[in-house]
């Protein structure tokens, strides 16, 4: 192959190569990606984004204002039923049976009152950190497929750029035989 054959090929790979990189880039900083990930309600609750109220303690409770909110921003809870699609910023639903305990968060004066961001539990012998993020959310089952194709066409396209570039160079590689 001419070394312009290549730099044709490697040009071309390059622009492909950058062009998706700017699509799966422009996903993820839209908030498309996560409205992909954070889908449906699985629980009957209230959706939030906990990182808003992450410092949330029995000392220092937080208020969250309840409404019909299309994306949750700042102190803000939507409430859901299980099915229901969730508003934006959502990472996570506190459910109606944590609700009902009042020992993490319960309904106040026509607000939510958080009172337990996280707390460390025991399971199994192993102890963690358990908030209300990726609570009580259902995926959309072709995200991770969409994931999964993205990285291999990125792949496939870095190659064949690779491959462009070795062409330039003059470069030619034999394969190893394996015997």
């Amino acid at each position: 192959m001419t070394k312009t054959k290549g730099t044709i090929k490697f040009l071309f790979w390059l622009g492909v190569s950058v062009g998706l990189f700017y699509y799966a880039y422009s996903t993820y900083s839209s908030g498309q990606m996560i409205s992909w990930y954070y889908y449906k309600a699985k629980t009957d609750g209230y959706a939030v984004h906990s990182g808003y109220f992450k410092k949330a303690s029995k000392e220092n409770p937080v208020m969250l204002q309840i409404g019909k909110f299309d994306k949750i921003e700042g102190l803000q809870a939507v409430e859901v039923k299980k099915g229901d699609r969730l508003p934006q910023n959502t990472d996570g639903i506190i459910s109606s049976k944590v609700i009902k305990e009042e020992k993490r968060a319960k309904l106040e004066g026509g607000m939510l009152k958080v009172m337990v961001a996280s707390e460390i539990k025991d399971a199994k012998g192993f102890k963690f950190r358990d908030t209300f993020k990726h609570k009580g959310v259902e995926t959309n089952p072709w995200s991770g497929a969409w994931n999964v194709a993205m990285v291999l066409i990125i792949g496939l396209a870095l190659g064949l750029m690779a491959e462009g570039f070795t062409d330039i160079l003059g470069l030619k590689l034999d394969k190893i035989a394996h015997h």
